[in-house]
């Protein structure tokens, strides 16, 4: 049944073919050795040439050696090829400031690709089944919020010069373990794979089990949704790439032009990977904190009613409107950059990089310090705008009769000039200004309200 199950999905999604030269990353656990054993039992009628890959990263001593050996010695009792290695993970974790598990799958999977062009294999074969791609789902809607980037593990996909293949996505832990039982297997355990320090391992031991409860089949039920979920993808990144191949975008080597009513004329589907195409042609490397949350101030940018406004994106990258142009450049002088957003109540505006301003409603009316504002709600006008200044921007003092221009506030807090032109300033819909973000808070008259508007600043460094 289970050979069945797995030569069945092999099929459908034409995992290997004839003659093929198959290589087989081994660790010596159950998920590996029962992956190894399906291989050989097949061999024979596929042609196949197998070669087992075993590595021991030098992180358990002794253990991870004894896996090794294990192996080894396995494949040797089978007729089986066998490649180990022993890399140096620690040494490359700290030479290149990774963690300790990014650090020991970049040297696998390099030693992988390498052993790909040695043997000159078609394919890696990879133990991983489907309790492990409902573990990488579900752990992936935990920290993203794009569907591109929720997908789980390919069935196939290109690696070095063959594919990658995951025949085991089709069953679970459960079928693997009887399968190694009823096949006489004794493989090695990991210990680490028991504890829950690992974020992997606590969806394992504590997550999993609960959706299994509510559906033994669930991990057919991901491995469908992944399928379907990868389908859609491809139509719609192939979508976003014609889009962005035709006259609509001006190309130049560190800047992109476009004609914002056009582009807004697509959908919001494609705007998003359209914005995401733009970015990787633009940066040699994507930044690492580049988040959802520049999407979402550019959807901002796109839509605000003012016609000219800027933002900033990491390393030094701009985006300019001036009416209906769109501009992404490297070469906009920030100081002189002006912006203006709409923030709704409760929302977030994301203005510098980090830096956001964050709207909501309470009953409280307590405020905390100089990068928080508080006042009636009753008294202000929605929406709410963070801009920079304007000409003769005035405001009602606190605490104080009567207005003083921004200007000379500025002028007074010896605010140095290139500052003064990118500095957030709130207004209400009606354009009263209620606060020159962390530097001078409006005077809004109060009544006995139950219901405060509070504005909070976030900075990654102070003014």
């Amino acid at each position: 049944m289970f050979n069945l199950k797995v030569d069945q999905f092999a099929r459908k999604h034409q995992l290997f073919q004839h003659h093929a030269t198959i290589l087989v990353a081994v660790s010596g656990g159950p998920d590996s050795m029962a992956l190894l054993h399906y291989f050989k039992s097949i061999q024979h009628n596929w042609n196949f040439r197998l070669i087992a890959l075993t590595v021991d990263h030098s992180l358990r001593g002794e253990g991870s050696q004894e896996d090794v050996k294990y192996v080894t010695s396995i494949c040797n009792e089978w007729g089986i090829e066998c490649k180990a290695v022993t890399l140096d993970v620690p040494g490359f974790k700290k030479k290149h400031n990774l963690g300790t598990q990014v650090a020991a799958r970049t040297m696998r999977y390099q030693f992988f690709e390498q052993q790909l062009e040695q043997y000159q294999a078609d394919f890696l074969a990879m133990g991983h089944h489907g309790d492990d791609q409902v573990e990488t789902v579900f752990m992936r809607m935990t920290r993203g919020v794009e569907p591109m980037n929720i997908k789980g593990m390919a069935v196939k996909r290109p690696f070095g010069r063959g594919n990658i293949i995951r025949p085991f996505l089709c069953v679970t832990k459960t079928d693997i373990e009887e399968y190694c039982e009823k096949q006489l297997i004794q493989p090695r355990l990991d210990p680490s794979n028991e504890s829950s320090y690992y974020t992997r391992n606590a969806f394992r031991h504590e997550v999993l089990p609960f959706l299994k409860d509510q559906n033994a089949k669930i991990h057919e039920h991901v491995q469908v949704f992944n399928e379907y979920a990868t389908e859609d993808e491809v139509f719609l990144q192939k979508e976003a790439t014609n889009l962005f191949d035709t006259s609509m975008f001006t190309k130049k080597e560190d800047l992109i032009q476009f004609n914002r009513s056009e582009f807004l004329k697509t959908s919001s589907s494609l705007q998003r990977r359209t914005f995401h195409l733009i970015l990787n042609y633009l940066y040699e490397k994507s930044p690492n904190d580049l988040s959802y949350h520049h999407w979402e101030q550019f959807k901002q940018l796109l839509k605000a009613r003012t016609p000219q406004s800027s933002m900033n994106l990491p390393d030094g990258l701009f985006v300019v409107r001036s009416y209906e142009k769109i501009e992404f450049t490297f070469s906009y002088e920030e100081g002189g950059g002006s912006f203006h957003f709409q923030l709704s109540v409760p929302g977030t505006v994301l203005l510098l990089d980090r830096t956001s301003v964050h709207a909501e409603l309470s009953g409280e009316s307590t405020e905390w310090n100089q990068h928080h504002f508080v006042c009636d709600r009753s008294k202000v006008t929605l929406p709410l705008h963070v801009r920079t200044r304007r000409a003769g921007d005035k405001i009602a003092l606190r605490g104080m009769n009567g207005h003083k221009k921004v200007k000379d506030l500025f002028i007074d807090q010896k605010i140095p000039k290139a500052k003064r032109d990118r500095w957030p300033i709130v207004t209400d819909d009606d354009g009263q200004i209620l606060w020159v973000v962390s530097l001078q808070k409006a005077r809004v008259e109060a009544n006995n309200s139950e219901t405060w508007l509070h504005l909070t600043y976030k900075n990654q460094e102070n003014f």
